[in-house]
């Protein structure tokens, strides 16, 4: 598997990333975005990346601003920041000569949200989320409270209130949710699947906590990401 780093320095701040070559292209490619406090060098990612390029996509995992070895602070890292990100990452897969033009997006926790805004406002052939907040907490975990605490404006953002946000363009969803998540209630699943479109499918997955940290689990949920993306994309 080839894999390259890049950095696109178009926008405020540089973007890094690393660009998973397809083996056969060109292919269909899949972008990953990582959790509000991850980077995309998360273990998880890492292995997504292996099983989507063996199953013949190209794949993209980079991290948001602020992030890892992004440019920029935390404090800039917003949610209208971080789809803004996003956005730019997909247009340079676009240019890639190794993509067919056919993309799908994989968001994790704050990452999901950030892939359900962007794909309402870019085209997008299927999605895959992991334990994402479309609800705001009514007890934020201790992570959250820290982050309000350093930066009290980071949930200020416009788009975080997602109230009337329009989930009725969302399409090609599958939704994955641990029942032991203590960060993120897996009743923000089912609110998300009631309001978007079909195709969708959703897995509460017995056991799994917000990281899906079991080994077991964590390759189950991966599994299921890929015959997703399989079958709508390939």
């Amino acid at each position: 598997m080839h894999q390259e780093p890049f950095t696109l320095r178009d926008g405020l701040y540089a973007l890094k990333g690393v660009h998973h070559h397809p083996e056969n292209p060109p292919a269909p490619y899949i972008i990953s975005a990582h959790g509000m406090l991850s980077t995309k060098d998360s273990p998880k990612y890492l292995a997504l990346g292996d099983k989507l390029t063996k199953e013949g996509f190209g794949f993209v995992r980079f991290d948001f601003t602020g992030c890892g070895e992004s440019g920029g602070t935390f404090g800039d890292s917003t949610l209208t920041q971080r789809v803004s990100d996003l956005t730019r990452i997909i247009d340079w897969v676009e240019t890639l000569e190794t993509c067919s033009g056919v993309m799908g997006l994989f968001g994790s926790s704050l990452g999901g949200t950030v892939v359900l805004v962007t794909s309402s406002l870019r085209d997008v052939n299927a999605l895959v989320l992991i334990a994402t907040p479309v609800k705001q907490a009514t007890h934020p975990p201790s992570e959250l409270r820290e982050v309000r605490e350093r930066y009290p404006h980071f949930f200020d953002d416009f788009r975080t209130n997602l109230e009337t946000f329009p989930f009725e363009v969302i399409h090609h969803t599958l939704i994955i949710h641990g029942d032991q998540d203590d960060v993120v209630p897996h009743e923000n699943a089912f609110f998300i699947y009631e309001k978007i479109s079909q195709p969708k499918e959703i897995w509460v997955v017995n056991g799994a906590d917000h990281q899906f940290l079991d080994k077991d689990l964590r390759a189950s949920m991966l599994d299921l990401t890929v015959r997703w993306f399989k079958r709508f994309l390939l």
